[in-house]
């Protein structure tokens, strides 16, 4: 009686006639709806949009350039001067809003203003912070 191959046997004999072809690392599912949408906020007029990172993104409101924020950013309301304050001086120190499930000992971003200057010191090698 003959035995008959295993499946990886079967699997690499068809590798071998070329009747079994092996998708490469690009050849993954893509997403059929649109780009994923992050937040980019106007630091002058207090306000955050999500939008596509393929288009070219300026306030609707001052025409100015927004700026990229990343997925994890939550806006503080309009009123809260202290927080847009803390915002940008994070991003102009280079720190992002990226969500933090890889990074879970980072340390988190300061709650008030005052801290902020101590923090930025205090993490010149953040996982967060863009490298200039």
């Amino acid at each position: 009686m003959v035995q008959t191959p295993s499946k990886s046997e079967r699997m690499e004999i068809r590798k071998a006639i070329g009747n079994r072809s092996i998708p490469g690392p690009d050849a993954g599912v893509r997403p059929r709806g649109s780009d994923y949408l992050v937040a980019h906020a106007c630091f002058d007029c207090r306000k955050s949009w999500k939008v596509s990172e393929a288009s070219a993104a300026t306030c609707p409101q001052c025409a100015k350039a927004l700026h990229w924020m990343g997925r994890a950013f939550k806006a503080p309301k309009k009123s809260d001067t202290e927080q847009w304050n803390k915002v940008e001086r994070l991003w102009m120190a280079g720190f992002r809003f990226i969500p933090n499930t890889g990074w879970r000992d980072a340390e988190p971003y300061p709650e008030r203003l005052r801290k902020v200057a101590a923090f930025i010191e205090s993490n010149p090698e953040h996982p967060f912070r863009v490298k200039s």
